[in-house]
């Protein structure tokens, strides 16, 4: 089954040494469920980058998936770290997510994450996305 979403994408970015960031994205996708598994379909653009992005979304874990302008994994499971990747332009990168926050409703996706870049702590993330269903 698949249908036509509009979402709403809001980033929390909290780095050392740094002010905290807020962003936020409207976007147009699709939601597709499959096997007990849902998985949200969009892009973004940043920057001159078109990224399509899939968030596949079980019962208590999670992955984003990007592709297009960079590539990346990144797999959230509470509680527990979790290994994933970044390629852009300068490499191939381990990225660590460890989820200390991790909602999954039929509207909503709450993760909120403490990242590392290979061995560096890279910040704690909070991320959100609504999804309503709503013309393409």
């Amino acid at each position: 089954m698949q249908k036509a979403v509009k979402i709403k994408l809001t980033t929390i970015i909290r780095q050392p040494d740094a002010e905290e960031q807020l962003m936020e994205l409207w976007s147009h996708g699709t939601l597709t469920i499959k096997n007990d598994l849902r998985y949200l379909q969009y892009e973004e653009q940043l920057e001159e980058l078109l990224i399509r992005t899939t968030v596949k979304l079980g019962e208590n874990e999670a992955v984003i998936m990007r592709s297009g302008g960079l590539q990346m994994r990144l797999p959230f499971l509470l509680h527990k770290e979790q290994t994933g990747n970044l390629t852009n332009e300068q490499g191939t990168f381990m990225l660590t997510t460890k989820a200390h926050e991790l909602t999954i409703s039929d509207t909503r996706f709450k993760v909120r994450y403490d990242l590392a870049m290979g061995s560096a702590h890279a910040g704690e993330y909070e991320m959100e996305i609504q999804f309503m269903e709503g013309q393409k």
